[in-house]
């Protein structure tokens, strides 16, 4: 098999680790202490029934509000809302995080080739979408290996080297939102506003269907 990535190292003449190395070093994060603060932030807004983001849900985000009722009945919060671009809420929270922008900024230092990357996916989990821990800039000549689009044994290598590295750093918020995935009475409330679902709109219904699916990846623990 001839892949185009290993083929590119290979006429530059870098090892992959060294490139792999390249990555990881570059890779910018929220400060720590930033980070506490802005994961305490969104667990008590979360909780207090204050307005939080996620990402739009199915085509053209026509089943967002799937999850927003899921999250009225399980976790009682209304305020839920699609992120207006679908990464509009990160950006903001990655630049006051770490003081660097991708636009030019009197507040912020400029970033030229970093794109902002979700580590852990679940975008459509309101614990997640804008948790502090879940979002860093990735240099853009490391981003295919991280994105959903690219394959290949150097993708998933990376990609958990990259996982892996943010557990590290943020490992006490991390296993905060595992607990939080695998509290039985969060598990259970899930199950039954499904059930619910199906019954009132048909065990058949696509969109349901669909969500039911994405539930499972969304809301499972993250495991390395």
């Amino acid at each position: 098999m001839r892949d185009s990535y290993i083929e590119f190292l290979r006429h530059l003449g870098l090892s992959k680790q060294d490139f792999f190395q390249f990555g990881l070093n570059e890779i910018i994060y929220a400060k720590e202490e930033l980070a506490d603060q802005s994961w305490s932030d969104l667990k008590r807004r979360i909780e207090a029934n204050q307005k939080v983001y996620i990402r739009g849900f199915g085509r053209n985000a026509s089943g967002t509000s799937l999850f927003q009722n899921l999250y009225a009945d399980v976790l009682q919060n209304q305020h839920v809302v699609k992120d207006p671009t679908n990464n509009a809420e990160p950006t903001k929270l990655i630049k006051k995080l770490t003081g660097y922008s991708k636009t030019p900024s009197k507040q912020f230092e400029t970033l030229r080739n970093y794109q902002i990357s979700h580590v852990f996916g679940k975008t459509k989990n309101v614990y997640a979408f804008t948790a502090p821990w879940n979002i860093v800039y990735v240099p853009k000549i490391i981003d295919p290996f991280t994105g959903h689009e690219a394959k290949g044994s150097m993708v998933e290598e990376f990609t958990t080297l990259f996982q892996k590295a943010v557990h590290k750093r943020f490992n006490k918020q991390i296993d905060e939102f595992n607990e939080i995935m695998v509290n039985p009475l969060f598990l259970s409330s899930i199950a039954e506003h499904i059930e619910k679902l199906k019954i009132s709109n048909g065990s058949c219904d696509g969109e349901v269907k669909q969500m039911e699916k994405a539930v499972i990846e969304e809301f499972s623990p993250i495991e390395l």
